[in-house]
Formats: structure tokens, sequence, C-alpha cells
């Protein structure tokens, strides 16, 4: 018996080394993300709630707020020992305040959740001759228990397409604190052709995985000329409604231009920072045009207009050396109380002045695109009702970019 016993343990020890230990009494719940929810709240209820009002006490088994990905993973004790097959539930997307933003979706019966899944879900996908981000982010649904991640770069399709053991054709891997994290911004410049891949694997607060890494994704990288590229900040790089990260292509503006663009931003970079990177980032592409937003991070941080105007030039100055026709953006508007609200950061006191110098300066140029006077209120501030987070335009916001390149272009039947 004690050698049988120690047998198990040791298969035991086995399983979990090759494949993670499994988690058992927990349901996973994905559903389709909404127009610029900053959050959801998740309804759990005994019977079918068909309409948009909340459901009563007696019928409700387990709610909740603050859901910033679109999906969870419970433990099935929060239902207090009713059965799946009898509750059903519903999400609806809120703003930052918690406002509803939509109606309630249809009920949905619980069972149809995956119960105790075994690998993280992916939220971020690519669309078909939609160019890879220069930085991509990737983003899945936080898992139960996890206190980390760990995310992992292959140069080829895992050679086990699961389990827990990194994969021969391992590049790089990368370590993600939290465990309701749910997305990871690579730092590395995909400037290399060829196809690479992305997974993730949870982790508990031992560094134990918690099932087996997710299902790779592929990242299609082709560099060589390509007629359009963008370049510039996080705004460029994508993300808004505070959770929603650049792995969602609905918060980046070329995804609303009727032709491919390679996106060649990053987030947090200052207008100096984008002319260090001009020749390791952009070069690799040979982009004929190029549409160039920078700036805003630098102003925000208190940096003069005159400052950020000299890295504009170095940059005009960058392309004609490289055959590229730069095409400028006017800086968007800001609104420094939700700036402080979200990010608990503030925005330099002369902001307006100094990015009216920038702006100014950009109008002047050869080609330059008119983003500003379309996003600001009277009092020249960064509407909410176009950025949640008082920085980087919401859907609704990119999409009047996106107009405003169009309409540009119409004008300019020679670019």
């Amino acid at each position: 018996m004690r050698i049988l016993k120690i047998m198990f343990i040791c298969i035991a020890l086995f399983l979990v080394t090759v494949n993670g230990y499994a988690q058992n009494d927990k349901i996973q719940l994905v559903w389709h993300t909404a127009e610029d929810a900053v959050m959801y709240e998740l309804e759990i209820a005994n019977c079918p709630i068909k309409n948009n009002k909340r459901a009563s006490a007696k019928q409700i088994v387990y709610s909740k707020t603050n859901i910033s990905a679109p999906g969870i993973e419970l433990d099935t004790a929060l239902f207090k020992g009713e059965k799946l097959k009898k509750l059903y539930y519903r999400v609806r997307p809120l703003d930052l305040d918690k406002t509803p933003r939509a109606a309630f979706s249809a009920p949905i019966a619980l069972s149809k959740g995956v119960i105790n899944p075994d690998k993280p879900a992916i939220t971020s996908s690519l669309k078909k001759n939609h160019p890879l981000l220069l930085y991509p982010v990737y983003s899945w649904i936080p898992v139960l228990g996890a206190d980390s991640y760990e995310v992992e770069i292959l140069s080829a399709p895992p050679d086990k397409s699961n389990g827990v053991v990194a994969s021969k054709y391992r590049v790089r891997s990368s370590t993600v604190q939290g465990g309701f994290g749910f997305d990871y911004y690579d730092t590395h410049a995909y400037i290399e052709p060829g196809t690479f891949y992305w997974r993730v694997l949870a982790l508990d607060a031992n560094k134990k995985p918690i099932g087996k890494y997710s299902d790779a994704s592929p990242l299609p990288v082709r560099t060589g000329s390509q007629k359009w590229a963008v370049f510039g900040d996080s705004i460029t790089h994508g993300g808004g409604a505070v959770s929603n990260p650049p792995s969602d292509e609905r918060f980046e503006y070329v995804s609303y231009l009727p032709f491919p663009v390679k996106n060649l931003g990053r987030s947090g970079d200052t207008s100096e920072a984008m002319v260090e990177r001009f020749e390791h980032d952009l070069l690799p592409f040979k982009p004929q045009y190029l549409f160039i937003l920078g700036g805003t991070n630098s102003i925000r941080g208190g940096v003069s207009g005159e400052e950020v105007i000299e890295s504009l030039e170095a940059l005009k100055e960058k392309c004609a050396a490289n055959g590229i026709t730069p095409i400028f953006l006017t800086l968007p508007p800001l609104n420094p109380e939700r700036i402080q609200r979200v990010f608990d950061q503030p925005t330099a006191d002369n902001w307006q002045v100094e990015l009216a110098k920038v702006n100014e300066f950009i109008r002047n140029q050869p080609y330059a695109i008119e983003i500003y006077s379309l996003l600001a209120d009277e009092d020249g501030i960064l509407p909410v009702k176009y950025a949640q987070d008082g920085l980087h335009p919401d859907i609704s916001g990119k999409k009047i970019m996106a107009d405003s390149i169009k309409n540009f272009l119409k004008k300019h039947p020679e670019l």
C-alpha cells in the first residue's frame, strides 16, 4: 500500500509538472465587447430575466461590477449550491461612473459557460489583412486564482500544443504580475519578417502553473515597402475607454481607413522618443507616406511647444532623407481632470498654450490633417463623450480621426 501511495504521489507531481494542476468547481464566461465599455456588470439569477431592469433580491444569485475584461472566471461555490443548469447570466457595459451604456444582454444559461477550463481564454485577435502592430499587445480573460502570468513568444507553432513546459521554439518570455491582469504590452519591436506566435500561462502565488498554456496565436510580420504607415504614441498605438488595450482593433484609428496601414505607434512615447526610434522601428517597413501624431505626452508632461516642434522638424528631415512623405496630424485636446482621475497623473498648467504652438506649426506644413478642432469643446477640452480617460479617444473619437484623414485624402488625389 505504501508503494502504491508513493506511486500515486509521483504520478500526481508528474501531471502537475506536465499539465499544471487542474482547478475544479469553476466556470469561465466570455462575452462580446461593447462599444466604449470601461467595465461590465454581471448578473446571475435563478430565472431568465428578459427586461433591462435589475433582478430582484430573490432572483439574484450573484452580481459583480468592475469587470474590466470581456469575461470572467468564477468559483461555483458563489452560487450557494444552485445547479448551474437552473441559473442564467447576463451582462451590460458601464462607463467610468458605472452608468449603463447599453441594455443587459439576453439571458444565457450559465451551463453554457466553460466548466473547469484548463487554459486561459485569449481575447486579442488579428483580423485578416490587418497588419500586425509594431509593438503587439496580448490579452486574455483573467484566470481564477492566478497571481501572475507568463507570456511566451515563439518562432514557430509550439512543439506541444498545450502543457506547461517551455517550447523549444521559445524566443523570449515575460512575466505579468497581478492575477487580475489581462494584457501585456510587448516591448519588442517586430521588425524581423516571418510568422511568430504567442501564448500565456497562469501561475499561482507559488509559481505553479494553473492549467496549461493557452492556444498559440500567430503574429505575422511583413517588412519591405508599404505605402501607408502611422507613427506616434498611445493615441496611435490604440486602446481607449480606460480598460481596452490596443489588442482591440476598434480603438485603433487606422482600422477605420479603407486601405491597409502599418501601425508603428508605441504607447508612452514622447516626441523625442519618436525621433530616437525612427531608424530602427520605421525604416524596415519603408513607408511611402507616414502619418505622424506625436507630442501629446511631452506637452502634458511640461515640455515646451518649441521643444516638441524641434522634434517634429527632426522627424520631417528624417523623412526627407529616406524618401518618405510626412503627413502631420494636429494634437488632440486633453482633459486634465479625467487624466488625474484615471491615471493619477497631473497635466502641466500651461498645456493649452504649448499645444497651440505645436498645432500652429503643424497647420503650416505641406500636408496637415486637422484633429484638434474636431475633438475640442468650447473651452478647448477633450469631452468625456470622445475620451473617457481624458487622453485616448474612444471609438467615436477614433472614427472622427479616421474620417478627417479620409476627407484630407479626397482633397489630395496626388497622394
